[in-house]
């Protein structure tokens, strides 16, 4: 199916920078559908919306929910796949021969949801996530930087974890905005300054890396030279 699927992250990140509103015409131009999971809608609404942090944010993705812009996958075989995954992504790395929890169950569901659905991507922009799946050395060589303990990498399970996950493809926030800005969704922030298109396009990325889109400084370079701005 031709689809998308989204983890909690990248929505929360669009509302905080007021930039839900691309979702609608990205797939439209997409021509698939946009999931999100019960889990994903936990987090990401109702929870929100039983509190104050977020509640305004919930209130804009939910909008979207009932609008149709993004719906909820389900399947009988989500929990027990998920649940399975799940052990599997926190049997990867060892400190003081202890497993270290790297995910969450809705991070993992939607990566599940992804395979049920023979999706077209899923949009994570958490970098433990991302990286267990792109490049699993990466997240041990940041562990260590975090916790300055030696991490150990249990090669075993790390080998069966990827062939698992081999094929998932992972995009974020920042290939969403990316998308949109080439779309022209945001030409009425064409602005009377110097380098409009490029003070704005920076701003956007910069806006999604500071609201939580693992990229670099390098990557947000890398986009504005292939926008030739």
């Amino acid at each position: 199916m031709k689809a998308l699927v989204f983890d909690t992250g990248p929505l929360i990140n669009l509302s905080l920078n007021n930039l839900l509103h691309i979702l609608k015409p990205l797939k439209e131009k997409f021509k698939g559908e946009f999931y999100i999971t019960n889990s994903v809608k936990r987090e990401c609404i109702d929870r929100p919306l039983t509190s104050k942090k977020f509640k305004f944010e919930a209130l804009q993705i939910l909008k979207l929910l009932q609008e149709g812009v993004i719906k909820i996958y389900d399947d009988p075989q989500l929990k027990p796949r998920t649940l399975h995954l799940l052990k599997m992504s926190n049997n990867l790395f060892k400190v003081h021969d202890n497993y270290i929890k790297n995910v969450q169950y809705a991070e993992v569901e939607v990566i599940v949801a992804y395979q049920l659905l023979n999706a077209n991507a899923v949009v994570i922009d958490e970098f433990v996530t991302r990286m267990i799946i792109e490049n699993t050395l990466l997240v041990k060589d940041r562990m260590e930087r975090k916790l300055h303990e030696r991490v150990f990498v249990d090669k075993e399970n790390v080998d069966i974890f990827k062939d698992v996950v081999k094929n998932v493809k992972v995009i974020r926030s920042l290939e969403l905005v990316s998308i949109a800005y080439e779309m022209g969704l945001f030409e009425e922030y064409y602005l009377n300054i110097q380098k409009p298109k490029k003070t704005l396009l920076e701003a956007i990325l910069w806006a999604i890396k500071l609201n939580g889109c693992s990229s670099t400084e390098e990557e947000i370079k890398k986009v504005l030279k292939i926008m030739n701005v």
